[in-house]
């Protein structure tokens, strides 16, 4: 991490700095003085700038085009997606391959370097924002660019501690992974922390320390959006307060912190309705409008990339890798588990999804599925265009402008439920068939053990979040293993050959090391400090 130094972008990319990136290179640049000159003149202008460079690295971020598998966020949920038990890969594909097999973390590798450049210029835009503001001045205005830039670096933080370091507490008490016991990986080193009061290169902080100061940037920004009435904006692609809320939500489950956990995630679920009626939860998570959606991008002709997108990744009836022969299919004992009478159940083309025995066909469609359990939870178009023609040679119209949604109401509902069972909270039980009867109506929970309620809420987000990275972040903290073995699962297993393995989640598969450019740049570390 080289000297801070300050930069204005012009356009969407806006602010940046060089910390843990060697080579940012600006189209233009003023100096320091300059920056804070123009900044005090007309800071709208300014912060305006830097936050849509926030923004926009959000959607589309990739230092290095790797078969068009990075795109910032929506990348990490699919990718991560894939090293987990419920995404299959169909084939020996170069693409996402060592993702899915769970060897792309080494030092030297693309995903790595990719990922720490990605959140470390979060930071930093965020931090060179923050230095420029005086809160005991701040209009409200201002005030909101600050809560935005403080928001958005703890979101970076928390991303950057799934990555290069094991949970802070893998395991949970009273659960059935990990003989029911929590390991304590507190101070263990995770990543160097720069803030807007720091300079120059820094040690790796401990798990612990990083937490510290994620939680403390959330905290503030939530904060400020509920003192500048910012809780909920009237648009889901902005960053409010109940993002920063489902962050914190997020971050209090690792922590095992269940009160602040059920705190954050009430504060969603009183802002926003989950789906209910099929047309919205079949429609293919495509339009920010759905009324569940917490924070999204509107995606356009103008901001969108075709090929390097989260939909031609997942989406079987567009013209992307998804439908072409990169099928996403889900794990046959996984699928095979979904009630009959769940509605989820569509997002999977199988015989009781269908009621169709031999070929399985492509829902709404007179084509037959690519492959057995294939996905079609995620439509770019949208379900209304696919039923109203469909031609597997073009694709359905307009698959590549579907939105991106990152964050959904119904994530908070089932963090709510599960803390309240780690609390030995009755009350579980009846948020969780709350929630369920809106996918199954004649859901009915009534297993009130511990380990059994928690497995059970486990496994309906899994369902529920099928591909959008849930899976990997709730493995991670339970302690639940990556088992893809013919010994535990016989002939259902349709895992890939060359991916069924088993991985704890204390193993070292886990935890990609530093980028190799980290090491030899930043003066304070040494090859001692690398990840094994």
């Amino acid at each position: 991490m080289n000297k801070i130094t300050k930069f204005l972008f012009l356009g969407a990319a806006a602010l940046s700095a060089v910390s843990c990136l060697e080579e940012v290179e600006p189209t233009a640049y003023v100096s320091e003085g300059k920056l804070t000159e123009i900044a005090t003149e007309d800071p709208g202008k300014t912060f305006s700038a830097a936050v849509a460079g926030l923004y926009n690295d959000f959607q589309q971020y990739v230092h290095t085009d790797m078969s068009h598998n990075y795109f910032g966020q929506k990348s990490f949920d699919y990718l991560t997606s894939l090293m987990g038990n419920d995404m299959v890969m169909t084939g020996l594909f170069a693409m996402s391959w060592y993702h899915y097999i769970l060897d792309y973390r080494g030092q030297n590798y693309v995903a790595t370097s990719n990922r720490w450049r990605e959140y470390y210029r979060v930071i930093d835009n965020a931090n060179n924002i923050l230095k420029l503001i005086d809160p005991e001045t701040a209009t409200s205005d201002i005030k909101s660019y600050q809560a935005i830039a403080l928001g958005f670096r703890g979101y970076a933080y928390l991303q950057l501690t799934y990555l290069y370091q094991h949970s802070y507490y893998v395991g949970a008490e009273g659960t059935k992974w990990g003989k029911g016991q929590k390991y304590d990986f507190s101070q263990e080193p995770c990543v160097p922390l720069l803030t807007e009061n720091t300079d120059g290169d820094q040690p790796r902080s401990t798990v612990e320390q990083v937490y510290d100061q994620l939680l403390s940037d959330l905290e503030e920004s939530y904060r400020i959006f509920e003192e500048i009435g910012q809780v909920k904006t009237s648009s889901p692609t902005d960053f409010d307060g109940c993002v920063a809320a489902m962050y914190l939500a997020r971050a209090y489950m690792v922590k095992q912190d269940w009160d602040n956990a059920i705190k954050y995630a009430q504060v969603v679920i009183d802002n926003y309705p989950v789906l209910t009626t099929e047309d919205q939860i079949l429609q293919g998570f495509s339009d920010i409008t759905l009324p569940d959606i917490v924070f999204g991008c509107d995606i356009t002709a103008d901001n969108s990339t075709v090929y390097m997108s989260w939909f031609s990744q997942m989406d079987a009836y567009g013209a992307g890798y998804g439908a072409i022969g990169v099928y996403r299919a889900g794990f046959k004992p996984f699928v095979d588990k979904i009630n009959d009478n769940d509605i989820r159940l569509q997002w999977f083309c199988c015989e009781r999804s269908t009621g169709q025995s031999g070929t399985v066909m492509l829902r709404d469609t007179e084509y037959p599925a690519s492959v057995d359990y294939q996905s079609v939870k995620f439509i770019g178009a949208g379900r209304e265009t696919v039923r109203a023609g469909y031609d597997p040679s073009t694709g359905a119209t307009g698959w590549e402008l579907g939105d991106y949604i990152y964050l959904r109401s119904e994530e908070a509902w089932l963090i709510k439920a599960e803390a309240l069972a780690h609390k030995g909270d009755a009350s579980a039980v009846t948020v969780l068939n709350e929630f369920m009867r809106t996918r199954q109506p004649d859901y009915n929970w009534t297993a009130t053990d511990k380990a059994s309620l928690i497995e059970e809420i486990n496994f309906q987000k899994r369902v529920e979040f099928w591909g959008e990275g849930i899976e990997y972040l709730d493995n991670r903290r339970l302690n639940i293993p990556v088992d893809r073995t013919d010994e535990t699962w016989g002939s259902d297993n349709n895992h890939y050959d060359g991916a069924k393995f088993k991985y704890e989640q204390e193993d070292k598969q886990m935890v990609y090391q530093l980028p190799i450019s980290e090491i030899e740049n930043n003066k304070v570390l040494t090859s001692a400090d690398q990840n094994p």
